[in-house]
This record gives structure tokens, C-alpha cells and sequence, in this order.
């Protein structure tokens, strides 16, 4: 480009990032490189990093934001610019490999000799020498730039073509503070360094005055504002009736920029007539304080008559008084005004009530009563209450039965959730919500062991708990499956059935426990729970059983025929 920058394509893509970046961008050594992306949505956490490190803008490195659009530029590029750099949205990246080739000819050198002079009232002259091989790369002009001590960032003051000294006066700056200098040699073929120059020096603008302090008409206990706006920023003081103000609990004093400030907390009676003045380089103003009369107030109320926590049904009743029984008032919620429909609006003496006979959920908010220069706020909480509606508490469940769970509420627009054991319930397979009017049901289809626990319904403000065993039991075995008498060397099996079909159960001999580690052959099949012997003998005849920790069920195995033992 003529103007010594490179453009990029913009490449349009789905997701978060819109327009990426491309894959290089080759660039001569002294001339910008830019790069640009459009992401999905404006406000996005956005970085750009170079080589994994994040760049910060500095006046080499500009980083701009245009709603959806973000730019970055390198000025300038030197060989040490050359890199990846890679933009992040988000969870999104794009990537782009900067080249940055030599340049034939080579910038100048840096000025030598600086030096500042600060003998004349806010100015200060600036001199330097060209480099020593100014011939070989001879600059065609020089630049400027400043930078307030407090900021990081530094900004053109001004160029100059052959000139080596200049003078920087009070009012070519913004605002009033002490400032750095430092200037760098350029050519058509790019820029030296840059060499600062060796102090600060403290410099002040010739500001006017754009907006004068006004006089003050402010009622008795509020606080008093004075501001005044400038044409530059400066430094200044404020004065009450010729003493100067230091920052305290009671005065408070505010610069920002060209607009400056002053706020008085608490007016008093003794205060009214006083002068306030403000005084800075080349400016004076001032102004009169006066104090109004008290207006009306209201009587202080307690944390508890300004609170209301009122049950659903119930009336709500918000009461103040005032100092002034003429005195009109306005009643708000939620900063709309109410009337009297649907309300209570009552006026006795000193007395400002409103009622509202029956409260519903709607009815929470902020509540104002107002009158001239006074308000008073209340807070309305009201509280939907739920009702339990078992006649018999649910304790304890046979598994493989219904549970059902019910409650009713006070407010049918309510919701409510479900949780068991502190975590909440979701939707799932064999497990229904059921919401009717008033009423609010958990119903589990089938009851397994593992719906033993604690239930809670939930709303807002309330909430009540179920407690809930699943007990697990045996069906009942016929007496000719109780009693078994088994050749030896038949086969024979103990069999029941539990109504859990995730139970475990333990069989036991005799009382010892029967593991299949020790060769026994132990099965389960759906509810069902088996106890296979292949080759019946003699060491089989006995009393077995098996267990639950609700119930059991018990066998006896008597062996015939030849009982030899092997």
C-alpha cells in the first residue's frame, strides 16, 4: 500500500470466530502488518498472543475493538516481529504465520546529544544532534512524543524535518503533569530507536473556563455539589470563605479530566452564606452556598416495621408518620406509582398507611412512600406456605410397590422441585411429577431398595421433607420346596424369591455362610436366588437358609442312599 501497510483477506467460516485470519502475511521489514477478525457476537472475552506470549497495545502494537471486529497492527515491523500469532474467542482460535522480510535500505541512526532546558516558566526546549553516520542514512525528519509520568503510553507531540532543537510550552498539553519526552530519526526506509531525553519537566495548560460554579440553593442536612468544567486539565483548589478544603468525611474533592468537583455531606444551618471558591493556574471562580428551610421528614422506622415478611392470605400493613400532617404523599412499588384500586390508602394526622387485605406472591417488592424532599422504603416479602396432606406418613415401602409423595401449597402458580438425600430429582423412566391445582405429587412407579432415602419438596420460601424405606422380603416357599430329601449323588436346588430384584442375599449352612469361593454355586436371576449342589452327599444334610437384612427364609436337606463321604 502506498502508505507503507499490508492488507489481509477476511475468510468467513462458522462458529464463534466469523472471519479468520489467514494462514501468512509477509511483510518488508519498516512497513505495518495488519491483521483483522470478526467474531459471532460483540463483547467477547478476546486475546491475541504472538509466539504463546499475549500482547498488551504499546506504540508499537495497536489493538483495536469495533463491535464485532478486532484489529491488531504491528508498526513499523522489525525481523524480531516475525512469528505466529493466534486471536482467541473464547473457546475458538484462529492463526496466522507474520514474515517480516529485510528491507533493502536501512532506517537512520538515533540522535545523539539530547538535552532539556527548563529555565523558562512551563516550557521546556528540546536540542539534539544527528547520528555520526547521518551521511550514510541521512533521516528526513524527526518525531516527538510525550508521556504523562503516571501512564504507560507515549503520544506524538509533533515532527520535524531538519530542525534539532524545539520548544514544548504549558499549553500544547491536555492536562497539567509532569511529562517525559523522547524522539527517534526516520526516513522513507523506516525509524531509529528511540532516545529519551534525560528529566521530567512539569507542565501546565492555559485553561478557560467552559462551565462557571453555580450558587447553591440546598435544604438543611442534604449535601451541597459545586462543579466547574475547564478547557484543559489542571490542578486547582477549592476555598470556603477564604480557607482552604482538605479531603475529610465531610468534604470531598473530584478531578477527572477537565471537570472538577466539590461536595459539602451534610449542610448545616450555620453554613448558609459562605463563599466557595475554586482557584487554579490562571483561573478563579466562585460561588454562594444557601441553606433551604427543613422540609418534611418522615419518623425513623425500625429494620422491622421497614421489612415485612407476611404469609400468603395474610394483610399487608406498611405505616409511617410524618413530621407534617398537610403534607401529601405518593405511594410507589417497584418505582411505579399506586392507586387506590385493589388497595387501602389511608391519611389520619400524621399517620400514612397502606394496606392490602389479602397478599399473594405478586405482591413482594419495594414499597416508597414519598413527599416533597422525603421518602421512606419498605421491603415486602410474601411467603407461600406448603401444607403436608398425608393423613398417614409414608415410612416404610414394600419393594416393587407404588410410592407416591404428595403435598398441597398455598399458591397453585408455584413451583416446586423434588430432591432425595440433597441432590434434585429429574426426569426419568418410572418416576412422574404430577402437578394439580394446589397439589404436588412424586409418584415412583416400581420401589427398588436403592429408593430408601430422604425426600424433600422445595419452593421458594418452604419446604418439607418424606422419609421413605423400601423394605425387601421373600415370597412365600411351599413347605415341600422347604423340605427336600435327596438321593446321594442326585442333584438338588434351593430356591426363593425376593421382591428386589437388585437385592443381594447370603446363604448360610448350619449358620456358617456359604461362599462360591469355597466351591459353592451361588446364582441370581431376576428376583430369583438359587443354591445349586451338582452330586448330592453327606456333607450337604443340614439346615440352610437364606438372608436379607429384613428377612429369611430356611431349608432342610436330608441325604439318603449310600452316605459315604469322599
Amino acid at each position: 500500500m502506498a502508505d507503507g501497510g499490508r492488507s489481509i483477506a477476511e475468510v468467513t467460516v462458522k462458529g464463534t470466530i466469523v472471519r479468520k485470519l489467514p494462514r501468512k502475511v509477509d511483510v518488508l521489514e519498516g512497513e505495518n502488518a495488519a491483521f483483522c477478525v470478526e467474531v459471532e457476537e460483540e463483547e467477547m472475552d478476546i486475546h491475541w498472543y504472538k509466539d504463546g506470549i499475549e500482547l498488551r497495545e504499546t506504540h508499537q502494537t495497536i489493538l483495536k475493538s469495533f463491535g464485532r471486529t478486532h484489529i491488531l497492527v504491528f508498526v513499523n515491523t522489525t525481523h524480531q516481529d516475525s512469528g505466529m500469532v493466534t486471536f482467541y474467542a473464547s473457546r475458538s482460535r484462529t492463526s496466522s504465520q507474520l514474515r517480516v522480510k529485510g528491507a533493502r535500505h536501512c532506517p537512520p541512526s538515533c540522535p545523539i546529544g539530547v538535552q532539556i532546558n527548563t529555565e523558562r516558566a512551563n516550557a521546556a526546549l528540546l536540542s539534539w544532534s544527528p547520528a555520526q553516520d547521518f551521511r550514510r542514512n541521512p533521516p528526513s525528519g524527526y518525531i516527538l512524543e510525550r508521556q504523562e509520568m503516571c501512564s504507560q503510553e507515549w503520544l506524538q507531540c509533533l515532527t520535524t524535518d531538519s530542525a534539532t532543537s524545539v520548544e514544548i510550552l504549558g499549553d500544547s498539553v491536555p492536562c497539567e503533569a509532569d511529562y517525559r519526552f523522547r524522539i527517534c530519526s526516520v526516513n522513507k526506509y523506516g525509524r531509529s530507536g528511540y532516545v529519551e531525553f534525560p528529566r521530567a519537566v512539569h507542565l501546565v495548560p492555559v485553561a478557560k473556563i467552559q462551565s462557571p460554579l453555580q450558587d447553591a440553593l440546598v435544604p438543611e442536612g442534604q449535601d451541597a455539589c459545586f462543579s466547574i468544567e475547564l478547557s484543559a486539565s489542571v490542578i486547582g483548589t477549592w476555598f470556603l470563605n477564604g480557607n482552604q478544603l482538605q479531603e475529610d468525611e465531610r468534604f470531598s474533592m473530584r478531578r477527572s479530566r477537565t471537570h472538577q468537583s466539590l461536595r459539602i455531606r451534610g449542610v448545616r444551618d450555620t453554613d448558609n452564606g459562605v463563599e466557595i471558591t475554586f482557584i487554579a493556574y490562571g483561573i478563579r471562580d466562585s460561588a454562594a452556598l444557601y441553606i433551604q428551610a427543613p422540609l418534611v421528614k418522615f419518623t425513623p422506622l425500625s429494620e422491622m416495621d421497614r421489612n415485612k415478611f407476611v404469609e400468603v392470605g395474610n394483610p399487608i400493613v406498611l405505616y409511617c408518620e410524618l413530621s407534617n400532617p398537610e403534607a401529601q404523599v405518593r405511594w410507589y412499588k417497584n418505582g411505579v406509582e399506586l392507586h387506590s384500586s385493589g388497595l387501602d390508602i389511608q391519611s389520619d394526622g400524621n399517620k400514612r398507611v397502606l394496606v392490602v387485605e389479602k397478599a399473594e406472591c405478586f405482591h413482594s417488592g419495594v414499597y416508597c412512600c414519598k413527599t416533597k424532599g422525603s421518602a421512606i422504603q419498605f421491603t415486602v416479602e410474601v411467603k407461600d406456605i406448603m401444607q403436608y396432606c398425608f393423613v398417614k406418613p409414608v415410612t416404610c415401602i414394600e419393594a416393587g410397590c407404588t410410592v407416591v409423595l404428595q403435598c398441597e401449597i398455598s399458591d397453585s402458580t408455584v413451583q416446586v422441585h423434588w430432591f432425595k438425600d440433597g441432590n434434585k430429582i429429574l426426569a426419568e423412566s418410572g418416576v412422574d411429577f404430577i402437578s394439580e391445582g394446589h397439589i404436588r405429587k412424586l409418584i415412583i412407579q416400581r420401589a427398588a431398595l436403592s429408593h430408601s432415602g430422604v425426600y424433600r419438596c422445595t419452593t421458594k420460601h418452604d419446604t418439607i421433607e418424606f422419609h421413605v424405606e423400601i423394605r425387601v422380603q421373600f415370597s412365600a416357599v411351599p413347605e415341600c420346596e422347604k423340605n427336600k430329601c435327596i438321593e446321594a449323588g442326585d442333584r438338588f436346588e434351593l430356591c426363593c424369591e425376593i421382591s428386589d430384584p437388585t437385592a443381594h442375599v447370603y446363604w448360610f449352612k448350619n449358620e456358617m455362610q456359604l461362599l462360591p469361593e469355597t466351591g459353592w454355586d451361588i446364582r441370581a436371576e431376576g428376583t430369583l436366588r438359587m443354591l445349586v449342589v451338582q452330586s448330592a452327599d453327606a456333607s450337604h444334610f443340614g439346615q440352610y437358609s437364606c438372608k436379607i437384612p429384613d428377612d429369611s427364609v430356611q431349608f432342610t436337606v436330608d441325604i439318603k442312599g449310600d452316605l459315604r463321604l469322599f
